[in-house]
């Protein structure tokens, strides 16, 4: 490198050059550049070449150890997962290629019954859905909705009673979509049955086909059709086994009931379908209410048997006649309230009819029954089931205890006549 052109700074003044030394010497730092030049221009001695040859050696050795991990790693990849020989197809292999061919099924291939002569589901379905209706129930401030079975072309309509028991406006809706206003004809809460009449029914109606629940057999196949969870899944169908008959529950409401037991799927909003043979016959009234919750594949259906004789009489009476009864309503004593007040369980009274016997045998609101001829009563179940033993104009003997200001109670008996429903 040639030696670099000497430089020389113009001369300061001496007052500015002896400052400017002055302050540069304090700091070690040297303002004339030819101090500071040293070798510089000068060419320094020649390393030595080994130290980089052996770097560059050891880098490739490095980069072939790599190379050759990565083509091993490859290898065994591809053993693992081997990949097709020849992934491309050409243009003279599509002509070889299998064609996807989509048919329509046979038109005589599911049919509606069986060599027996029985109804398969499709064939029920086909026979008795367009009887299914749904059912909107509009209260004051809720709106409920479940399920109905078209009793007759005019248009009277079989549900729950727990459906229609908030409203103040009902609504059906047919198969089809199309809706009409209908009127509560009567409703029973110990049955949960319940009654409707469309207004202005259209023409056509296709009233359902009763069987005979009393000759069921458990392990005959049944299928359920109503509207799970409301009208947005309106007409399912699901197919199920008799699993038990006569099989005894409590309602919600505490009244004892007969009812048919099967496996067929019934949800909130299959209240009040119909239950059906495979001769296409409504044999029960499905009730979400009698579901056990906490199990699958168990739901109870009301007997068609037992429902007819309760629906004639809504449909003649608006209530259910001939049924023994008090002449009164009640509420349950619940066994801790029992506990807290000290005081027995049972039912107390709320309210007592004009023509019950039970005001006129000195029995008053706030009583509460404890027994009723000599059976325990601590639920309306209870009271029910005895006096679905007796008859209008029977007597029975009733048990009452009165509570007091001084906090000692007292019990005593009436004997009282029964009344009709």
């Amino acid at each position: 490198m040639p030696a670099l052109p000497h430089y020389r700074r113009p001369p300061l003044p001496a007052g500015r050059r002896n400052s400017m030394r002055n302050r540069s010497n304090e700091n070690n730092y040297h303002w004339d550049y030819r101090e500071y030049q040293g070798n510089y221009g000068q060419n320094p001695a020649r390393r030595s070449n080994s130290r980089g040859l052996k770097i560059f050696l050891i880098t490739m050795g490095v980069v072939v150890l790599l190379v050759g991990a990565l083509c091993i790693g490859a290898s065994a990849w591809s053993h693992k997962n081997p990949q097709p020989e020849n992934p491309s197809i050409g243009n003279d292999q599509l002509e070889h290629l299998p064609e996807i061919d989509q048919q329509n099924k046979p038109e005589d291939n599911v049919p509606d019954t069986t060599e027996d002569g029985l109804l398969t589901p499709a064939g029920i379905y086909k026979k008795c859905a367009p009887s299914v209706v749904g059912i909107v129930s509009y209260g004051s401030s809720s709106t409920a909705q479940g399920t109905g079975i078209i009793l007759s072309e005019n248009g009277y309509i079989i549900t729950n009673a727990h459906v229609v028991s908030d409203g103040e406006q009902y609504e059906v809706v047919l198969q089809n979509g199309d809706s009409y206003d209908a009127t509560l004809i009567g409703a029973d809460n110990q049955s949960d049955l319940a009654l409707l009449r469309m207004i202005n029914p259209p023409e056509g109606l296709v009233a359902a086909t009763f069987g005979n629940s009393d000759e069921l057999e458990v392990g005959e196949m049944v299928v359920a059709i109503g509207n799970p969870g409301g009208l947005a899944l309106a007409s399912t169908q699901t197919v199920g086994y008799i699993s038990a008959v006569q099989r005894t529950i409590t309602t919600e409401l505490g009244y004892t009931m007969v009812c048919i037991q099967a496996d067929a799927a019934i949800n909130p909003g299959n209240s009040g379908g119909p239950l059906i043979n495979t001769y296409g016959q409504v044999v029960g009234i499905t009730s979400s209410k009698l579901v056990e919750e906490g199990y699958e594949g168990i739901g109870f259906s009301i007997p068609i048997n037992t429902a007819l004789p309760i629906l004639d009489d809504l449909m003649q009476h608006g209530r259910v006649t001939g049924r023994a009864q008090l002449g009164i309503t009640v509420t349950e004593v619940s066994s801790n309230e029992a506990s807290y007040y000290g005081i027995p369980m049972g039912l107390r009274i709320v309210s007592i009819n004009s023509d019950s016997d039970v005001g006129r045998q000195g029995a008053e609101v706030g009583d509460i029954i404890t027994s009723i001829d000599g059976w325990a009563i601590t639920s309306r179940g209870d009271c029910s089931d005895i006096l679905a033993q007796h008859q209008p104009g029977d007597t029975v003997e009733i048990s009452l205890y009165r509570s007091s200001r001084t906090g000692r109670g007292q019990t005593f008996t009436i004997t009282v006549t029964l009344q009709g429903s």
